[in-house]
C-alpha cells in the first residue's frame, strides 16, 4: 500500500522531572516499591490532562519523496539512534529529512528478500532481517555479513532472522528470539552471550504473536526490555539482564501464556469451525495485553489493549488501545479514561503515546 504518506508521528512526550536516573537503575527488584500493580489501574480509571504528565511534545514530519513513501505499519518497526529515526529499512534525521534506504531488497550478498531493522552503532549502520551486514555512514556495505539462514543454532523459532527486535548495547548488539532467549553479539556478527527469559514446557513448530508488540525500549542511557512470560521489565547490559520491576497482573485480565505461545494453531482452529464456540475466542476475549513499556524520569507507561480476535469478521467493534501509567514516586497505577491524555497543551482532543 505504497499510495500511503507515512507523514507525522509523535517521537517523544518530555517528562515534567529532570531527576536524574541514577537512583531508578540500581534498585532492589525484591523491594514492593518495585512492583507496578496494573491490575490496580482498571479500578482506577481517570480522564488524565496532557500537563499532568508532560512539558511538551515534539512533532517530526518526515519529508515525503518518491523514495521515501511508505505503506500503513507498525509502531513497533520504529527505532531511534542519536542522530537517525528509523522506520522499515529507511532512515530519517531528526529533522525529518529523508537520509536514504540503507538495506536493499533482492538476492545478492548485501541484499535483504524482505527487508530488516536498522540501528546506528559507533558510526556504522547494521541491519538485521535474513542477515546481519554492516554499512558505512553513507550506507554502503562495507563487506562484512553473516546469514543468519546458513545457521541453526537458534532452534526451530524464525523470529530472530525476521522479528524486529534488534538493538545494541555499548559494542554489542542484542537480538530477542521469541519467546525464550536474548542473543548477544559481537561486531564480527559472532554470538557471545545469552539469557534465558522463560522456560515453556514445550514450544510449537510454528510461533505468531498476537497483536502488534515492542519489547525493547529507550530512555536515556538504558535500553529496557519487557518479558510478556515472566512479567518482569530488565534493563538490558552489553552481556547480560537487570530486573527492574515486577509488573503485577491479573490472570483473569491477562491474555493467557498458552495462547501467546500457541495462536497460530488456535486460529487456524477457529477459522475451521464455529468461531464463537472456537477455543480462541474463549481464551482470549476480553483479555488484555501489554503492547508496550516505555520509562520516563518519573513514569511507567504501558500500553495496552483489549483483546477481541476476529472482531469484524464476528460483526464486533475493536476496542481502541489505551494507557496504563505508574507513579513511581506514589507508587499508584493509573488507567487513563479513553484512547489517551486530555490534550491541553496543543489542543487536540486527546493524545496518546
Amino acid at each position: 500500500m505504497h499510495n500511503y504518506i507515512f507523514a507525522l508521528f509523535i517521537v517523544s512526550i518530555m517528562s515534567c522531572s529532570s531527576e536524574s536516573r541514577k537512583t531508578s537503575a540500581h534498585m532492589d527488584s525484591n523491594k514492593l516499591n518495585n512492583i507496578i500493580d496494573l491490575t490496580a489501574g482498571f479500578e482506577n480509571i481517570q480522564l488524565i490532562k496532557l500537563s499532568k504528565i508532560a512539558d511538551n511534545v515534539t512533532f517530526i514530519p518526515f519529508e515525503t519523496k518518491p523514495a521515501s513513501l511508505q505503506g500503513q505499519g507498525q509502531n513497533s518497526l520504529i527505532s531511534f539512534s542519536p542522530n537517525y529515526i528509523f522506520y522499515y529499512n529507511m532512515a530519517y534525521d531528526w529533522e525529518g529529512n529523508y537520509f536514504g534506504t540503507i538495506v536493499k531488497r533482492g538476492q545478492g550478498r548485501f541484499e535483504e528478500a524482505e527487508g530488516g531493522t536498522i540501528i546506528l552503532n559507533n558510526g556504522l549502520f547494521y541491519s538485521k532481517g535474513s542477515k546481519f551486514i554492516e554499512y558505512d555512514i553513507t550506507g554502503k556495505p562495507t563487506g562484512k555479513v553473516r546469514n543468519l539462514y546458513a545457521t541453526r543454532e537458534f532452534g526451530t523459532s524464525d523470529f530472530l532472522r525476521r522479528g524486529s527486535s534488534f538493538t545494541s548495547v555499548g559494542a554489542n548488539f542484542v537480538v530477542y528470539d521469541f519467546p525464550t532467549t536474548l542473543y548477544y553479539f559481537d561486531r564480527n556478527f559472532e554470538t557471545i552471550a545469552s539469557r534465558v527469559v522463560y522456560v515453556p514446557y514445550s514450544l510449537p513448530t510454528r510461533i505468531a504473536s498476537i497483536g502488534e508488540g515492542k519489547y525493547i525500549s529507550f530512555y536515556k542511557e538504558n535500553v529496557l526490555f519487557y518479558s510478556f512470560f515472566n512479567e518482569t521489565i530488565f534493563y538490558v547490559t552489553d552481556t547480560s539482564l537487570e530486573p527492574q520491576w515486577i509488573v503485577n497482573f491479573d490472570e483473569q485480565l491477562r491474555l493467557p501464556k498458552q495462547v501467546m505461545l500457541n495462536s497460530f494453531y488456535l486460529l487456524r482452529g477457529a477459522l475451521s469451525g464455529r468461531i464463537e464456540s472456537s477455543e480462541l475466542v474463549q481464551l482470549t476475549d476480553h483479555k488484555h495485553k501489554i503492547i508496550a513499556c516505555y520509562e520516563t524520569d518519573k513514569y511507567m507507561f504501558f500500553n495496552m489493549t483489549e483483546i477481541i480476535q476476529l472482531a469484524e469478521v464476528r460483526g464486533k467493534t475493536p476496542p481502541d488501545p489505551y494507557i496504563i501509567y505508574y507513579d513511581k514516586a506514589t507508587g499508584k497505577t493509573t488507567r487513563v479514561k479513553g484512547k489517551g491524555f486530555e490534550d491541553d497543551i496543543l489542543g487536540f482532543p486527546v493524545l496518546a503515546i
